[in-house]
Formats: C-alpha cells, structure tokens, sequence
C-alpha cells in the first residue's frame, strides 16, 4: 500500500497529492494522512467521481488517516471542479 503522509502540508496539497496519486494508479490502495479538515470533504468528493472507495476514514488526534482503494474499473477524473479550500 502506497502512504502519503501530507499531516505537515496544508489545503489544497493532501488532495492534490492524494488525486494525483490515485490517478496514476491503474489498482490498488493508498493511505493519506493530513491535518486540514478541509480536505476531508475534498478528497472525499473526488474519490466518488473516480468510482474509488474509501475503507477507512478516522481522525486520531487531529491527525485524519483515510484508506482508498482504486480498482481497474474506477474513472478518471478530468475537468471537475470540486470544491477549495
């Protein structure tokens, strides 16, 4: 499982690491973890237009770990406006 750990990076940059990263997977999972709970909305947004699906979702002392799975099935995400921060 791919880790993006972005808890020291604040909005827009765990989303854009974590849409960048599952757009350059074909299969699998990913692990992000982030501080700004303005990403959560984020990230959740656009892991639903790609057809992923989140496993796990937690917030552990202000830290927000959230478990992504792509399937070979998902979509790609172009030109979607989703919400900032």
């Amino acid at each position: 499982m791919e880790i993006i750990d972005a808890t020291s990076a604040e909005c827009p940059e765990p989303f854009m690491k974590t849409v960048a990263k599952l757009m350059g997977m074909k299969e699998g999972a990913v692990k992000v973890m982030f501080k700004d709970p303005k990403c959560v909305d984020m990230i959740t947004e656009a892991v639903k237009l790609m057809d992923c699906k989140i496993v796990e979702n937690t917030n552990k002392d202000g830290v927000y770990t959230m478990i992504i799975e792509k399937s070979s099935s998902s979509k790609e995400l172009k030109d979607v406006k989703v919400g900032g921060c």
